[in-house]
């Protein structure tokens, strides 16, 4: 068989997506797509905000039941980028409770994003993760890593209700920054926990581009910082 030999550059610029189809050893194929990237990343580190309220252009959200959790900038001597993270502090909110920090002024369809996170504090939850092609309130898609069960998965939420579409089970450390990376691309999405692909869905509900933000659950203390987002075609 003929090798192809292909440079760790040329390999940087494509992309691992399933083509959806169950084959005989179980596993899905993956095959090779180019990436293209269209302007520019946008960046939020979050260092120029004033600190003791929710970052400039994010709405406080929330899924489920009572009212929206408290998000708001803070200082962090362990921050990536120092000295502010955007924070979800507060500790009053059980059960099927979901609050989010989103972005009100930018939409994405197809994208890269990257964004940092560090699970602080929680009894019933702790960690989150990023929202992505956010309708409204309750319909979007999030990923999510939780250091108290220690696993990494990738949901949808329905009219405000919340459907796994993959899991995968790794050790997630508390009061650790942790790097959540998404790669949506249609109707195929991948999702990375420190560098490693863990999780690959194949779903149409949401194929309209749509805000991003942060999520949490519960009584999740979570912090992020430098969230990433960048158009891909």
């Amino acid at each position: 068989m003929k090798k192809i030999i292909v440079s760790l550059f040329a390999l940087s610029f494509f992309l691992f997506v399933g083509c959806g189809e169950e084959h005989a050893n179980g596993d899905k194929e993956r095959h090779e797509v180019p990436i293209v990237y269209k302007g520019e990343a946008k960046i939020w580190n979050f260092d120029n905000d004033k600190q003791g309220e929710i970052a400039e252009g994010f709405s406080n959200q929330v899924t489920g039941k009572d009212g929206p959790g408290k998000w708001e900038v803070i200082k962090d001597d362990t921050a990536p980028s120092i000295p502010n993270v955007i924070a979800q502090t507060s500790l009053e909110h059980f059960g099927y409770h979901f609050g989010m920090a989103v972005n009100e002024n930018v939409t994405y369809d197809d994208f890269e994003l990257i964004v940092k996170f560090k699970g602080v504090e929680g009894k019933e939850d702790q960690g989150g993760g990023p929202v992505w092609r956010y309708q409204d309130n309750n319909n979007y898609y999030i990923a999510r890593a939780n250091p108290l069960e220690n696993n990494f998965r990738v949901y949808k939420v329905v009219d405000g209700r919340r459907i796994q579409m993959d899991s995968a089970r790794l050790k997630v450390t508390s009061g650790e920054w942790h790097t959540i990376k998404i790669l949506a691309r249609k109707n195929i999405m991948q999702c990375f926990y420190d560098g490693q692909l863990y999780l690959e869905v194949k779903d149409d509900t949401f194929q309209k581009a749509g805000k991003v933000g942060l999520w949490t659950k519960a009584d999740a203390v979570t912090y992020f910082d430098d969230l990433e987002v960048r158009p891909i075609e």
